[in-house]
């Protein structure tokens, strides 16, 4: 059985993950600052592999690297501890706002799909051309 690998670079779509994610390059991503995305796919997903120069801005150093095809949970909690222990104050505090944020849209998602728009009154009334009161 053949192993496919998938080398990623600064172009690649990702084609995985969340729909929020799932469209969007590597570039992009790294531009928006979700690092930790591209982080976990490369220590969690075995057939995801980047180019050095990606891995040197994510800042996994060659004793982080892995061999692929295999991923390797305990690498990437020693990656973690080792990055966030060099952290400023206000690398922290950025960090850990996103978190709150991201987590802020999950639930507004979440709560979303039980309010009037996950109706089927609603998207009848709207494909009529009737406008919601």
């Amino acid at each position: 059985m053949v192993t496919l690998k998938r080398v990623l670079t600064r172009k690649s779509i990702l084609g995985f993950g969340y729909a929020e994610y799932r469209d969007l390059s590597v570039q992009m991503l790294l531009d928006l600052g979700r690092k930790d995305i591209l982080i976990d796919s490369y220590f969690g997903l075995e057939k995801i592999d980047f180019i050095e120069d990606i891995l040197d801005e994510l800042g996994i150093t060659p004793e982080f690297r892995i061999v692929k095809p295999s991923k390797d949970y305990e690498l990437r909690k020693l990656f973690f501890q080792q990055r966030n222990a060099k952290w400023t104050d206000e690398e922290r505090m950025n960090f850990y706002s996103k978190i709150k944020s991201d987590r802020k849209k999950r639930w507004k998602r979440a709560n979303a799909e039980k309010g009037i728009f996950s109706s089927s009154e609603y998207y009848r009334s709207k494909n009529h051309g009737n406008k919601l009161k």
